[in-house]
């Protein structure tokens, strides 16, 4: 009898460990080293340096006998030793429910000029409150209940929900997005429309919307949007930000690629007499495939930065940045 037991015991386990081998495994990484050099009006930020972003990512996905996909990630940051990414995702006909610490939908649907960049180069005040896109804003990587549906004629859309726990519910977020892409003389269109809601005061809570079409045709693509946020509602409104941006990249084919884009943003309610916090800034850049899965790049940003009333000072100039990316 004993030995029957330990018999269906050792059938047991091997036919465990045969359904957890049936997982499919993976092990990615991203590395990326920058060289920047900034030219601004503002000592703090003036000046050249080297920069690295590195991360690995690990991922588990099966495939159950009911067709369902369930996949799980855990993404690290290798710079700080924390993780960007911890998220388990169930789908099938229904769509896909997305448990744990992502992005939201707002972010899954947004859509900016700098899409188009490879590399986001930015530079403001460090007291300055302004966007320096026109995509999605209020995006954060939280533990998040996230659902996207299936595509259905070019129609897709999403909706999550972030609770923070507090009883304030101060930085609570719901997300939804919505996007429709169809053929178009050769090429296609494709539409994208978000939005974000964060609780707080009516000095604090938050709402934001991104909108804009992108365009591909053979080796151009092109963008087109706006996004709109504010702070606070009413009398205790602090920020009313408007951003409109437009971008194009060309593939020149032979691993060369150029993009351009500009971008501008004004909060109106961050005034100086007539003067509104604004931020501008043109980007250019070329990428070059080496080889695959290496790529160098040369971004060069021009911008320009008005306080308004914010007190951050005001900053103009330029950066230009080499960067060296290789993933695996």
């Amino acid at each position: 009898m004993r030995k029957l037991l330990l018999t269906s015991s050792a059938l047991v386990a091997a036919a465990s460990i045969s359904s957890y081998a049936l997982a499919d495994v993976s092990v990615t990484g991203g590395f990326e080293w920058a060289y920047k050099s900034i030219s601004s009006d503002d000592a703090d930020t003036d000046g050249d340096e080297f920069g690295t972003d590195n991360t690995v990512t690990v991922s588990f996905t099966n495939k159950t006998d009911s067709g369902l996909t369930i996949t799980g990630v855990y993404d690290i940051d290798a710079e700080t030793g924390t993780n960007d990414e911890t998220w388990l995702s169930i789908a099938g006909g229904f769509g896909s429910v997305k448990l744990g610490k992502d992005v939201g939908a707002n972010d899954d649907f947004g859509i900016g000029e700098h899409d188009l960049i490879d590399e986001d180069l930015s530079v403001t005040p460090a007291n300055a409150s302004i966007v320096t896109t026109s995509g999605e804003a209020n995006n954060t990587d939280s533990n998040k209940i996230n659902y996207t549906t299936p595509t259905m004629g070019g129609f897709r859309a999403g909706y999550s929900i972030f609770d923070s726990g507090s009883e304030d519910a101060a930085t609570d977020q719901i997300a939804m997005g919505a996007e429709y892409t169809m053929p178009l003389a050769g090429g296609s269109l494709m539409i994208r429309y978000n939005k974000a809601t964060n609780d707080g005061t009516t000095t604090t809570e938050r709402e934001a919307q991104n909108y804009g079409a992108k365009l591909t045709m053979g080796a151009i693509t092109a963008i087109a949007s706006r996004g709109e946020s504010t702070i606070g509602s009413g009398a205790q409104q602090t920020d009313d930000i408007t951003a409109d941006g437009i971008g194009i990249s060309y593939n020149l084919g032979g691993g060369m690629k150029i993009s351009a884009s500009t971008m501008k943003a004004e909060d109106d309610k961050a005034l100086s007499g007539t003067q509104a916090e604004e931020y501008s800034a043109n980007v250019a850049e070329v990428s070059y495939t080496v080889a695959p899965g290496l790529t160098a790049k040369v971004t060069y940003l021009d911008f320009d930065y008005k306080e308004g009333s914010t007190g951050a000072g005001n900053d103009s100039g330029s950066m230009t940045q080499f960067t060296v990316s290789a993933s695996f």
